[in-house]
C-alpha cells in the first residue's frame, strides 16, 4: 500500500467521497472509525490483518466485463460464498464487527466490511485510504458470485496476473495490492500454510518487506 509504484493520487482524484449511506442516512465517519478501533484492536489482540483481508477478499471477487462480485451486497454473508475456502475464518471478522453495525444500522454491512479495511490500513501505519459509503446489502445468496475468483496461494504468478486483471489491474498493482501480507500471518485451517507470509515479524506494522520478497 505504500508503493509508489500504484497511482493513488491518480485512481481517486476524480472520487467524490460520500459519507452518506445507500438511503441518504449521514454518518459521522471519524466517530465510526473510532468504534471500528475499539471493535478489533484491545488488550488481547491486534485484529487490523483480518479486517484488511475480509474487505479484500469481499472485493476481490470483482469482474471488470460481467460487473458482478466485489464488495456491493456483502455477499459473503451467505453461501456458497461463505463456504468457499479462500474466506476460512473470516467469519470471526465478521462477529468482531457486529457490534459495530449494531450501533449504526443504518449503514450497510458492505459499508462497514470495506470502512474496516480501510480503517485497519490506517491504524498500521499505512495511508489514509479514501472511502466512500453508499453500498447496499444483497437480500439472499443468489447474488453471490461463484466460488474460485480469490488468489490461490499455492499457484504462480500467472494465476495472480488471472485473478487481478480479471478486475483490472496490472503487474505493478498487483505487487502494491499484495503488500497488505506484510501483516499478520497464514494459518494452516485456513490457507493451508502456517507462519508469516513476510520475513519481517512485525506483522501489525505495514511496510514495504512483503514487496522485497516479491
Amino acid at each position: 500500500p505504500r508503493s509508489t509504484l500504484f497511482p493513488y493520487t491518480t485512481l481517486f482524484r476524480s472520487v467524490h467521497l460520500s459519507f452518506f449511506t445507500m438511503s441518504g442516512c449521514p454518518i459521522n465517519h471519524d466517530a465510526l472509525k473510532s468504534d471500528v478501533r475499539c471493535a478489533i484492536i484491545n488488550d488481547k489482540v491486534n485484529a487490523c490483518p483480518m479486517a484488511i483481508r475480509l474487505a479484500w477478499h469481499a472485493s476481490g471477487t470483482y469482474c471488470k466485463d460481467s460487473n458482478t462480485g466485489g464488495s456491493d451486497g456483502a455477499t459473503m454473508r451467505f453461501e456458497p460464498e461463505s463456504t468457499d475456502g479462500a474466506n476460512a475464518g473470516l467469519s470471526i471478522m465478521r462477529d468482531m464487527l457486529h457490534p459495530v453495525k449494531a450501533k449504526y444500522p443504518e449503514l450497510s454491512t458492505a459499508d462497514l466490511w470495506t470502512t474496516a479495511g480501510a480503517a485497519a490500513v490506517e491504524f498500521t501505519g499505512g495511508p489514509k485510504i479514501p472511502h466512500a459509503l453508499g453500498r447496499s446489502d444483497k437480500a439472499d445468496g443468489s447474488y453471490c458470485p461463484p466460488n474460485g475468483r480469490l488468489p490461490d496461494a499455492a499457484q504462480g504468478a500467472a494465476h495472480l496476473r488471472d485473478v487481478f486483471g480479471r478486475m483490472g489491474f496490472n503487474d505493478a498493482e498487483i505487487v502494491a495490492l499484495s503488500g497488505a501480507h506484510t501483516l499478520g500471518r497464514c494459518h494452516m485451517t485456513r490457507s493451508g500454510f502456517d507462519g508469516p507470509w513476510s520475513t519481517d515479524r512485525k506483522s501489525t506494522r505495514l511496510n514495504s518487506s512483503h514487496q522485497e520478497d516479491l
